[in-house]
């Protein structure tokens, strides 16, 4: 394959317009976006699909892999939801647990990161809202409020979402 073939490859995998759309959501308020990733962070699932679910923030392989993309502009979440910024000098809502210094990142960083990029596709995405939630469960690790935080997003998270396609 030659350099044009690539590029022209690339350029149309950059302005697809049939992958599926992230859910809209209207937010009221000042809900600020705390972490941002630059790079695109994988996962690996023991989920197995059907056909590779590509869309233009995520990506889940037949194999499992996952992989949030950063694109160009990069990745922006808000962490363990919800939260409010007031005045724009203090964020208060759930709090993303202190740094673990294995990661030196916030003990649910990697949790909320893939958890929010699956139910932004929640609509779309070939796994059940029960599988997203218990991934979530499991990449909190050894986060002391995991069973808590799981009990919220089972009970809170996806209201009024239909999933297509998942029974």
């Amino acid at each position: 394959m030659n350099r044009r073939t690539v590029h022209n490859n690339l350029f149309q995998l950059s302005t697809r317009q049939d992958w599926p759309t992230p859910r809209h959501k209207i937010r009221r308020g000042n809900f600020p976006y705390i972490f941002k990733i630059t790079e695109d962070f994988t996962y690996q699932t023991d989920w197995q699909l059907e056909a590779d679910f590509i869309a233009e923030w995520l990506e889940i392989s037949k194999n499992g892999l996952i992989t949030v993309k950063a694109n160009k502009s990069g990745y922006s979440w808000d962490g363990c939801t919800p939260k409010l910024s007031i005045l724009n000098l203090w964020v208060i809502g759930v709090p993303d647990g202190h740094v673990n210094y294995r990661t030196m990142r916030p003990y649910t960083y990697d949790a909320s990161l893939v958890h929010d990029a699956l139910y932004q596709y929640l609509d779309s995405v070939p796994i059940a809202r029960s599988e997203i939630d218990r991934l979530f469960l499991q990449m909190l690790g050894d986060f002391k409020l995991r069973k808590l935080y799981y009990l919220a997003v089972r009970l809170f998270g996806g209201w009024h979402v239909v999933q297509k396609g998942i029974h």
